[in-house]
Protein backbone atom coordinates (compact mmCIF):
# COMPACT_ATOMS: atom_id res chain seq x y z
CA UNK A 1 0.00 0.00 0.00
CA UNK A 2 1.91 3.63 -0.78
CA UNK A 3 2.06 5.74 1.73
CA UNK A 4 0.22 8.44 2.07
CA UNK A 5 1.91 12.06 2.28
CA UNK A 6 1.48 14.58 5.82
CA UNK A 7 -1.05 16.96 4.51
CA UNK A 8 0.05 20.65 4.92
CA UNK A 9 -2.16 23.57 5.63
CA UNK A 10 -2.60 25.13 2.23
CA UNK A 11 -1.82 29.03 2.85
CA UNK A 12 1.60 27.71 4.19
CA UNK A 13 1.96 25.18 0.91
CA UNK A 14 1.17 28.40 -1.36
CA UNK A 15 3.28 30.74 0.75
CA UNK A 16 6.41 28.39 -0.05
CA UNK A 17 5.85 28.02 -3.60
CA UNK A 18 5.24 32.33 -4.07
CA UNK A 19 8.77 32.47 -1.48
CA UNK A 20 10.64 30.57 -4.09
CA UNK A 21 9.20 31.94 -6.98
CA UNK A 22 10.01 35.40 -5.72
CA UNK A 23 13.86 34.25 -4.01
CA UNK A 24 14.75 32.83 -7.39
CA UNK A 25 13.34 36.30 -9.32
CA UNK A 26 15.31 38.87 -6.65
CA UNK A 27 16.25 41.41 -6.96
CA UNK A 28 13.58 42.23 -9.40
CA UNK A 29 10.07 41.39 -9.10
CA UNK A 30 6.75 39.59 -10.42
CA UNK A 31 3.50 40.30 -11.16
CA UNK A 32 0.45 38.50 -9.95
CA UNK A 33 0.37 37.09 -13.64
CA UNK A 34 4.18 36.24 -13.35
CA UNK A 35 3.93 34.87 -10.17
CA UNK A 36 0.60 32.14 -11.37
CA UNK A 37 2.84 30.86 -14.63
CA UNK A 38 5.86 30.88 -11.95
CA UNK A 39 4.05 28.38 -9.53
CA UNK A 40 1.35 27.12 -11.32
CA UNK A 41 -1.04 28.46 -8.91
CA UNK A 42 -4.53 30.50 -9.57
CA UNK A 43 -4.78 33.98 -9.03
CA UNK A 44 -6.87 33.32 -5.38
CA UNK A 45 -4.33 31.20 -4.25
CA UNK A 46 -1.33 33.18 -5.05
CA UNK A 47 -3.02 35.86 -3.26
CA UNK A 48 -3.34 33.12 -0.39
CA UNK A 49 0.29 32.53 -0.82
CA UNK A 50 1.28 36.49 -0.56
CA UNK A 51 -0.77 36.87 2.32
CA UNK A 52 1.20 34.22 4.16
CA UNK A 53 4.34 35.14 2.97
CA UNK A 54 3.59 38.86 4.55
CA UNK A 55 2.30 37.69 7.45
CA UNK A 56 4.75 34.55 8.39
CA UNK A 57 8.05 34.43 6.17
CA UNK A 58 8.80 37.84 6.15
CA UNK A 59 7.85 38.47 10.14
CA UNK A 60 10.09 35.28 10.62
CA UNK A 61 13.37 36.54 8.19
CA UNK A 62 12.87 39.73 8.33
CA UNK A 63 12.88 40.42 4.64
CA UNK A 64 9.13 42.29 4.37
CA UNK A 65 7.15 41.68 0.58
CA UNK A 66 6.60 45.37 -0.92
CA UNK A 67 4.76 45.93 -4.11
CA UNK A 68 5.20 48.35 -7.01
CA UNK A 69 3.00 48.90 -9.66
CA UNK A 70 6.12 48.68 -11.95
CA UNK A 71 8.30 45.88 -10.38
CA UNK A 72 5.22 43.89 -8.86
CA UNK A 73 5.89 41.99 -5.78
CA UNK A 74 9.93 41.35 -4.32
CA UNK A 75 11.63 41.29 -1.56
CA UNK A 76 13.12 44.19 -0.29
CA UNK A 77 16.51 45.05 0.31
CA UNK A 78 16.28 48.70 1.42
CA UNK A 79 15.84 49.52 5.43
CA UNK A 80 13.74 52.17 4.44
CA UNK A 81 11.10 48.83 3.25
CA UNK A 82 12.11 47.92 6.57
CA UNK A 83 10.81 50.26 9.00
CA UNK A 84 8.38 51.40 7.21
CA UNK A 85 6.50 47.47 7.15
CA UNK A 86 7.40 46.95 11.43
CA UNK A 87 5.52 50.74 11.54
CA UNK A 88 2.88 49.17 9.60
CA UNK A 89 2.78 45.72 11.65
CA UNK A 90 2.81 47.69 15.16
CA UNK A 91 0.13 49.91 14.07
CA UNK A 92 -1.76 46.85 12.91
CA UNK A 93 -1.20 45.14 15.99
CA UNK A 94 -1.96 48.20 17.95
CA UNK A 95 -5.39 48.50 16.47
CA UNK A 96 -6.26 44.51 17.29
CA UNK A 97 -5.68 45.40 21.12
CA UNK A 98 -7.06 48.52 21.44
CA UNK A 99 -10.46 47.47 19.38
CA UNK A 100 -10.41 44.64 21.73
CA UNK A 101 -10.42 46.76 24.76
Amino acid sequence: MPRRREARPLAEHYGDLVRVALMEARPAGLHTYQLMAATRLTRSQVGRGIRHVRDVVAAENLTPITWSRRDGFMFSDDPADWIEYDKRQFRQILGRLTVRM
